[in-house]
């Protein structure tokens, strides 16, 4: 399996969206999938360059942070520019990011992606949400073990399986709500 990923932080290179995708690489690349590149849609002046390796990817990762309960501007900028697609026997996998310690706080961003899929007939591999991941780039390895071994294995489990566990989806998604 090919995988192409999007990575649409406002932090780049330098962003904890980019220390998750590298776990989650490092799982897919162990179960002998395929990574053909890694786009940074904070380069706007390759737009139409990442709008191209999307169209023509057999799988796509679209991660972000969650900004505002939304996905970043330049992730809205990317999706507008592809606008209408038939994506037909393409997959997607989003990871949605934020610092909130609720997951909750990531459903309504996860709806759209889901929604997205939808519109985009893609088969929607799944949507990974992490909450209380701000400052994972900063974190002692103690802190980051646990998430770093599920993203590990979500991406093996892909690569592999050419899907993702849904309990496994669940459990990185935790705690759901604080009461």
């Amino acid at each position: 399996m090919q995988l192409v990923l999007f990575n649409g932080s406002p932090r780049g290179k330098t962003s904890n969206t980019k220390v998750l995708l590298n776990q989650f690489e490092k799982g897919f690349k162990t179960g002998g999938g395929e990574v053909i590149s890694t786009n940074y849609l904070l380069q706007q002046k390759h737009l139409s360059e990442q709008v191209a390796a999307f169209k023509s990817a057999e799988v796509v990762f679209l991660a972000f942070p969650l900004y505002v309960f939304s996905v970043p501007g330049i992730v809205k900028q990317f999706i507008e520019a592809i606008g209408e697609f038939n994506g037909s026997e393409k997959k997607i996998l989003f990871l949605i990011q934020s610092g909130f310690s609720e997951a909750c706080q990531n459903d309504s961003a996860k709806k759209q992606m889901e929604n997205l899929a939808k519109r985009w007939k893609m088969e929607n591999l799944g949507v990974i949400v992490k909450p209380g991941a701000e400052g994972v780039r900063l974190m002692p390895a103690i802190m980051t073990k646990k998430l770093f071994k599920q993203l590990n294995a979500l991406g093996m489990q892909l690569a592999k399986n050419g899907k993702l566990n849904k309990e496994d989806l669940k459990n990185i998604a935790t705690p759901v709500e604080l009461l």
